[in-house]
This record gives C-alpha cells, structure tokens and sequence, in this order.
C-alpha cells in the first residue's frame, strides 16, 4: 500500500495540472485486501446510513405502533443529539479519522486542487483580502462519492456542504455530517444566509437529474438550468469553483433511456436512478482502473452585483460552463490515457 497525504505542489513537466500553490492528495491501496476491506466497511456504514436516514419517519413510525420501545427511544436519542448544539471533540476526530478511510476502497484517489484560487479562504470575509469561495461540485452520481471524499478532506474543514433539505434532517445522516464535516441545507434561504456570514459554500447543481444522466461510459453533467447557483454568486460576491470528479460515473451501472420520463420525476423530488455496483454487492461501488480523481479548478472570479439581470447571469453561467469544460479537458488525458483521452468529451445536459 502507498499512502502520500499533503503535497505541496511543485512545478514539475509530469504534473502540469497543478501549478503555483496548489495541493495534491494522493491514496492507492496497491490492492491490499485489509486496506480495501476497512475501506468498503466505511463506505457501506456511510450507504446505509444515507439510505436507512431517508426511510427514517418509516421506522419512527413502524416502531411506535407495532411497540418497539427500545428502538424508538433509541432513535429519539440520536435525533435529539444530531440537533442538539455541541462543539466537535475526540469522539468527532476519530469518527472523521474513520471516515477518511472510506478512499482505501478504490484502487486509487486522488484530490487536486490546481492553483492557490482552488482552495478555501481561511476566514469568512468580503473585505476583498480572501473572497469565500463556492464548490460547485460534478458530477452528482449516484451517492456523490467524489463529494463524500471532499467532505471530510483536511483542506475542506472550513467549507459548509449543503445538501438537499430531506437529508439534512434525517437524524442518522445529520449525526454522521456533522461529526466529520460541515453540513448544511441547500435551499435557498439557507444558502443565502450562509453567504451573507461569507461562508465557503459547496453545493452539487446537478442535482438529482444529473444522478439520472449517470453513465458509465459518457461523462455528463446537468448543468443548462441551474441558474440560480451563479446568481447567489454574484450577489454575494463569490468566486466560483468548478469542481469535477473523474471516475464517480463509473462507480455505478444507471439504467438508459426514458429521459423526459425520469426527469419529469425528478422535478418532483423523485430520485430516477436504478443502479448496480460491485457484482458480489450491488450496494457497493464498483472499483475502476481510474478509481476517483477529483479536481477543484482555479476559481471563476466573478464580480459582486447586488440585483444581477438575467443577462448578466446567463453571461456568467456561460462563462463557468466554459471553466468546467476546459477543467475536464486539461485532466482527461491524465484520467483515461493519451489516446482515449483524445476522443472523450464532456456532455452538457
């Protein structure tokens, strides 16, 4: 097993994707079994949970009525700690140290930050000196195991991940976040309050209909409509980070087609995903040759306008549409190889 934790970038003709101030993270389990083995058991704890916090009010219910005492309370006492205000202590450090641990699954993951504009500012501020920064995180798959990694990465401690409200307030879920991360909601009172505090913002704009689109052998994002990310942005006078996780399209085989169909459902809060992972457990990802390679690109600096027009938003979505795509170009040779990298292409939904 090969572990490198914390490089500091420096310029070299075999790492041109990381220039001046940048940041890469390296893991490889280099196929040690114990290592890929502590690796899938954290993955599996964070699956169950995701899926088990969603099905949660189901439980509560069932519990009370058919009289399953202990585990009600037992469920009372997670929901009441989960919101309950407490400061982060041992028990958090060991459990995110845990957590970490979820990269040894994949043969190899990698996390890059380009440039010193990729990575957080260090204090909330919009004095100009360290303007907060907005992930704006891709592909969505179809549990964001690229955004899990990035959650709990040492360099990301500062950031505030919001995710959709329904998970917020699962209490399993809600546990499992804030004892290894920043968690927050996505909607849009929330994020307007947390950019007004001049928080470093993450979000996944593609949503649910950008897990549909997951294919793996098509890179995909959903990207056309969302809007509304860019002009938080500019009212609040962010700089924008695209972010791009190679590898998260092929963590999962995605049912095709029915396309109006399924994102018609997803317009309703609907998930639309049918997926397949490992083929000795479906629920776990697949492990690819490329395994997960995570970009943060250099920030999009956009100005600061209070009441933006539709044009002037639309003019800065192109503008960060044209960041993430030149993103994807400059690192897909190093992901799929010279040769493939030359035909692969980055669909915009």
């Amino acid at each position: 097993m090969v572990i490198l934790r914390g490089k500091e970038a420096k310029p070299a003709k075999d790492e041109k994707e990381i220039r001046r101030g940048g940041y890469k993270d390296t893991t490889c389990s280099g196929g040690n079994f114990l290592q890929t083995t502590l690796g899938a058991a954290v993955l599996m704890l964070f699956l169950v949970i995701w899926i088990s916090s969603l099905s949660s009010p189901i439980l509560f219910y069932y519990c009370l009525l058919y009289g399953h005492h202990t585990y009600f309370a037992i469920m009372v006492l997670v929901t009441t700690f989960a919101f309950l205000p407490w400061e982060k202590g041992i028990i958090s450090k060991m459990v995110t140290a845990f957590a970490r641990c979820n990269s040894l699954y994949y043969k190899q993951c990698a996390i890059i930050f380009e440039s010193s504009s990729s990575l957080p500012a260090s204090s909330p501020s919009h004095d100009g000196q360290a303007k907060p920064k907005f992930y704006a995180v891709h592909p969505h798959g179809a549990f964001c195991l690229g955004w899990s990694i990035l959650f709990t990465h040492i360099k990301m401690t500062t950031v505030r991940f919001c995710f959709s409200p329904a998970l917020y307030y699962s209490p399993f879920f809600h546990m499992w976040c804030r004892l290894t991360g920043k968690p927050g909601k996505a909607d849009k009172a929330s994020m307007v309050k947390y950019m007004k505090r001049g928080e470093n913002v993450a979000l996944p704009p593609g949503g649910f209909e950008e897990a549909t689109l997951t294919n793996v052998h098509q890179d995909r994002v959903y990207i056309r409509k969302r809007l509304g990310f860019i002009k938080l942005a500019l009212q609040h006078g962010y700089d924008v980070v695209p972010v791009y996780c190679f590898g998260e399209n092929k963590t999962y085989w995605n049912m095709q087609g029915a396309w109006k169909l399924r994102l018609w459902m997803n317009s309703w809060g609907v998930p639309s995903i049918m997926i397949w992972g490992a083929w000795f457990l479906p629920l776990l990802p697949k492990r690819s040759e490329i395994g997960l390679y995570v970009v943060c690109g250099d920030a999009l600096e956009l100005p600061k306008i209070e009441d933006p027009t539709k044009e002037q938003v639309r003019e800065w979505h192109d503008k960060y549409i044209a960041a993430l795509v030149n993103l994807f170009e400059r690192h897909k040779a190093s992901v799929y190889g010279e040769e493939l990298g030359k035909v692969k292409k980055l669909q915009i939904w």
